[in-house]
């Protein structure tokens, strides 16, 4: 039995890690071997895919240690020579760790929250749930982190999206980190956000935004 992780939360120390987002015009027998081979190409080790229901959408995580920026930019033009892409979106992470942003996760089409089977004992109790939740999210941070500055904290951020707790919004001004949270999944979220920066050791203000929140830390 093959055990897929839903999280991949990666060491990025050492190396340089990326994800591309093909968007496909229409599917066809071979649009995964094709684009495949153009990341084999150029030596690009592909560490996961994952392909939608609707196979609309194709999500490589990379391993782009040893490739330069033309190298990269040779495969973005690559990939969108074929009749059956109609976009790519690609990021590369500058942080100690490396959390995939560009996905979130469903089940049959609807937002799915990702929840490990021995918390499922606190489903009755929404406070204590996200807060182990978030403990053992910082947990794992930690252990694979070798700093904390602000691109380590935007980053470990999207744990939040890949919990499916919200989707995120993040940017970076004068070494502050500003996050905006939509789609929250309430009342967990709350709760979660306190724990998760209360466990870095980070403090962080949030502000209510009608249907979403606003996080400066």
């Amino acid at each position: 039995m093959l055990n897929r992780e839903v999280f991949l939360i990666a060491n990025g120390t050492g190396v340089r890690l990326g994800e591309f987002l093909v968007e496909l015009n229409f599917d066809q027998p071979g649009i995964l071997a094709t684009l495949s081979n153009v990341f084999a190409e150029h030596d690009v080790n592909i560490i996961n895919i994952a392909i939608d229901a609707a196979r609309q959408h194709l999500h490589f995580i990379t391993d782009l240690t040893l490739q330069t920026e033309e190298q990269i930019q040779e495969i973005l033009k690559q990939l969108h020579m074929f009749a059956f892409v109609k976009k790519v979106k690609h990021r590369i992470s500058a942080a100690s760790i490396f959390v995939p942003r560009l996905i979130t996760h469903v089940i049959n089409g609807k937002p799915a929250l990702a929840l490990e089977k021995d918390l499922v004992v606190h489903l009755q109790d929404p406070a204590k749930l996200a807060e182990e939740m978030a403990k053992r999210d910082v947990k794992t941070l930690k252990e694979v982190a070798t700093t904390l500055d602000v691109v380590t904290l935007e980053e470990a951020l999207y744990i939040i999206q890949l919990r499916g707790l919200a989707t995120l919004e993040t940017t970076l001004k004068e070494g502050r980190l500003e996050a905006r949270l939509c789609s929250l999944v309430q009342p967990l979220i709350r709760t979660y956000l306190d724990a998760f920066f209360k466990e870095l050791g980070v403090r962080a203000k949030t502000v209510d935004e009608g249907a979403c929140l606003r996080v400066e830390a």
